[in-house]
């Protein structure tokens, strides 16, 4: 019997809507990236550069450079002493994001000044990342909740931070997110373009930062507890084989010398990693406790955001115990998100790693606790509408969901404000805020950015040719700044002893000093440096700054001048 002609416009109808629908969440998926993009831009020269990124400045400007030459001469380019004098500046971590900044800033300098064009890179990176995460939680929970799921990844203040950086933990925390999504999104797609495609995702995240290792015992383990799918463990382990020679051959440090450079690197990583402290609870560790990521991430993570995450995770424990197939499904989807919360905190527990600077070795975890809010606050609203339908009260749905979501998002905005533009001092209303966290004697600031408050004070009143001391080994922050003209060019930065720069190619090799020889002396109030440097505090004692940077009455940063006797 023929199908009756009354059904197929219904056929055609149901195919027009989904592709309206999917056309729609395209838009505003496209439409958060750009707007992330716009706000990262914005706020970008408030943003102090970092202890790590003159570094991957450089090294970026190196990497580019080698690809200029491989174009034109692909012979040179590929001998072992070329590689070396390309690829040597930091070796010690992976390349592909140095990679794309370097590519992304050969054509941002032309439009933009010479540090913004660095860090767009990964300003995109991070834009990408919010239009994914909108794609992945609207694809199972609707429209709304994408968008609280990106409106809470932005407004978690550290992240926000980071996502400007020309360094590699916002893109190592985007690469670990892409990777698992890919998984999530093909694994009902037996065919082995999708395993070569985990594979080469999976090489392409190791080849930007070794936290990527984490990601397939992530899969591994959510297969085994909700998949219980054979197709899917070897999908991992093929990810793994196909994986690791797309890591050497994205790095081209490693096509000469390979076995012994590799080596080395694991070598980095696990036991030659240089040993960096962590002020925790009012003492020095290295590592710290085996609790630090968890506590660290409640500490910095606003209080509304932790509780939408946590009723998201009730949600999806409700839709795990459904009869219904379909909700099951999206109760596997938060497990699956639950645990990218979890695994990348708990690597960091072991004690065999070294653990440091607050919250920047677990960013991973934040893009997957924003999609935890993001359903949870789906929920709450859902659960919100269905009482007021139940007493007749539907038409003030709207506005009461307006008014929870200014309650939730409002409180953490404010203390972000008053905190900003020195975000890696947030700390959430959870623990008190900076106060709270300063009592409770947790790292105050860390990594340089307060610096930035310094260059002005600098540049209008120091003396021709005066010695500016920072921590040690943090001198290429300054440097930096002077590269980009940002700093005076007759102003010296002191160098600890034995240290160098990677500026000297450019001719800006600082001065050796100590701290008693400057006559400017910036102190960042990080406790861990303070506790390995007791000169610091010593030398402080009886002075009074010029300058001082403070939030809730905690100081983040002073600058002392010295006045010599002629």
């Amino acid at each position: 019997m023929s199908t009756p002609s009354s059904a197929v416009p219904q056929i055609h109808t149901f195919d027009r809507a989904q592709t309206r629908a999917a056309a729609r969440r395209a838009a505003v998926s496209v439409a958060l990236a750009a707007l992330c993009l716009l706000l990262l831009i914005i706020t970008e020269p408030h943003t102090g550069l970092t202890w790590d990124e003159p570094v991957y400045i450089l090294a970026a400007r190196s990497y580019a450079d080698w690809f200029g030459l491989l174009a034109r001469d692909p012979g040179d380019a590929l001998q072992p002493e070329t590689i070396r004098r390309f690829w040597e500046i930091n070796h010690e971590h992976p390349p592909l994001d140095k990679i794309w900044s370097g590519l992304i800033w050969q054509g941002a300098r032309h439009v933009l000044d010479d540090l913004p064009a660095h860090r767009l890179g990964n300003m995109l990176l991070s834009a990408i990342a919010c239009s994914v995460l909108y794609a992945s939680v609207a694809s199972a929970f609707g429209s709304w909740a994408g968008i609280a799921a990106v409106a809470a990844l932005l407004t978690i203040p550290r992240f926000f931070f980071h996502a400007h950086l020309a360094a590699l933990d916002a893109p190592a925390a985007v690469a670990f997110f892409l990777v698992a999504t890919l998984f999530w999104h093909t694994r009902q797609r037996r065919s082995i373009v999708w395993d070569g495609a985990l594979g080469v995702a999976w090489g392409a995240a190791l080849a930007t930062k070794i936290n990527a290792l984490f990601v397939l015992p992530m899969l591994f383990v959510w297969t085994l507890a909700f998949a219980r799918s054979m197709f899917l463990v070897r999908r991992t382990i093929i990810a793994g084989v196909i994986g690791l020679p797309v890591f050497i051959g994205l790095w081209p440090w490693l096509y000469d010398d390979t076995v012994a450079r590799l080596i080395a690197y694991v070598r980095f990583i696990t036991v030659d990693h240089w040993k960096i402290g962590q002020w925790y609870f009012g003492e020095a560790y290295m590592p710290p406790p085996w609790h630090f990521p968890f506590v660290m991430l409640i500490a910095v993570t606003p209080l509304a955001i932790t509780l939408m995450a946590i009723a998201g995770v009730v949600r999806g424990v409700a839709m795990l115990r459904s009869e219904v197939p379909a909700r099951r499904e999206r109760g596997s989807l938060i497990a699956f998100w639950a645990l990218g919360v979890f695994v990348p905190l708990l690597a960091l527990t072991t004690g065999r790693t070294m653990v440091y600077d607050n919250e920047r070795l677990f960013m991973p975890v934040f893009l997957f606790v924003a999609a935890l809010a993001g359903v949870g606050l789906d929920g709450i609203g859902r659960t919100l509408h269905r009482m007021l339908q139940q007493r007749g009260a539907a038409e003030r749905a709207a506005p009461i969901a307006g008014a929870v979501c200014t309650l939730a998002f409002a409180p953490h905005l404010i203390l972000a404000a008053l905190t900003y533009p020195h975000l890696l001092s947030y700390y959430s209303e959870t623990i008190g805020g900076l106060p709270g966290a300063t009592r409770l004697g947790l790292e105050t600031t860390y990594w340089c950015e307060t610096y930035s408050a310094a260059l002005p004070y600098i540049n209008a009143h120091a003396a021709p040719g005066a010695v500016v001391w920072v921590e040690d080994w943090s001198h290429d922050v300054l440097l930096t700044y002077q590269f980009a003209g940002r700093l005076r060019p007759d102003v010296r930065v002191a160098l600890a002893p034995g240290a160098g720069s990677a500026f000297g190619r450019y001719g800006l090799e600082g001065a050796p000093a100590d701290i008693f020889d400057a006559d400017i002396v910036i102190v960042a109030y990080r406790q861990t440096s303070f506790a390995a440097h007791p000169k610091i505090e010593q030398w402080k004692a009886g002075r009074q700054p010029v300058l001082h940077v403070e939030r809730f009455g905690v100081p983040l940063m002073e600058l002392y001048e010295q006045k010599r006797s002629p």
